[in-house]
């Protein structure tokens, strides 16, 4: 199994790579190093709660919240008469000057 993997790496590898004995050519500037940094700033910083989870936890809250919560039923049983005032409404809102 290891050996039919190494063949499918080997054959993604196509011939337009570069001979790995070529060198630097003298017109590309060298760099020098990037600068390690310590590790104990990165570690700390990452083991210490983010404000994400306490807004999730907020959120949550209120989800949950929301989901108890019930939308009133209508109150009448005439649902043309409550479309028609609800038209009425929306016309007024569309002719309103701005």
């Amino acid at each position: 199994m290891r050996t039919l993997a190494t063949l499918i790496l080997l054959a993604g590898c196509g011939p337009e790579l570069p001979p790995v004995d070529v060198s630097v050519p003298a017109n590309v500037p060298l760099r020098d190093y990037p600068v390690l940094q310590p590790l104990d700033g990165l570690l700390e910083e990452g083991a210490r709660p983010s404000r994400a989870a306490e807004a999730q936890d907020a959120l949550r809250a209120r989800s949950a919240g929301l989901r108890r919560s019930r939308v009133p039923e209508p109150t009448g049983t005439d649902l043309d008469a409550r479309a028609d005032r609800l038209r009425e409404r929306a016309d007024a809102l569309r002719s309103a000057p701005l």
